[in-house]
């Protein structure tokens, strides 16, 4: 017994050894001020040969921050054919108890009565985190039969500026996929 402990103290001394030497203990997690910012660039869905052209704008707001995104879908590499089509949208976020973890800022209205979502009458429920350099954003619906659709947005920072992920799905199962790259726009 005594020399399993002098085992896994030694283990350990080398753990943290190895860690101090390649530059100390893994890389902090983002703040979200360090997204803010805008970027542009563009992405593709391999399996449907769909295109897109993205913007994204991520901004301080009151207690939280919003995230603007603006997105051309089109069939092919060439942008002015008949077919193509254009979203946007925006979300704003605040800061929850939680450290790094945001949920959506509710509409007010001075004649709407406050209300908390529920996922059983088909509204959607969102949140966000940060985890390491990612800023993930989360929306859950469930639909009419019973089964629940998540969709994932993820926003990576890099070098260049973000690269971006979307996923979703339905009942655990992936049925769309989205991989892009987007650079920081110099302000």
């Amino acid at each position: 017994m005594a020399s399993r402990r002098r085992n896994l103290r030694a283990l350990t001394g080398a753990i943290i050894l190895t860690a101090a030497m390649s530059g100390g203990a893994a890389a902090q997690d983002a703040t979200i001020e360090d997204f803010f910012g805008t970027y542009v660039g563009n992405a593709r869905i391999e399996t449907a040969g769909e295109f897109r052209d993205i913007i994204v704008a991520i901004e301080p707001s009151r207690k939280g921050f919003s995230i603007y995104t603006s997105t051309v879908i089109r069939k092919g590499p060439v942008r002015a054919v008949p077919g193509v089509k254009w979203r946007s949208e925006t979300q704003v976020f605040v800061r929850s108890g939680a450290h790094d973890f945001y949920e959506p800022m509710l509409r007010e209205s001075m004649f709407a009565q406050r209300r908390t979502p529920d996922l059983l009458k088909g509204d959607t429920v969102a949140w966000a985190s940060i985890r390491g350099q990612t800023l993930g954003v989360y929306a859950m619906n469930v639909l009419d039969d019973g089964h629940y659709e998540l969709r994932v947005y993820e926003r990576t920072l890099t070098d260049l500026g973000m690269d971006l992920r979307f996923i979703r799905y339905r009942d655990g199962m992936a049925l769309r996929e989205l991989e892009g790259v987007l650079a920081r726009t110099k302000e």
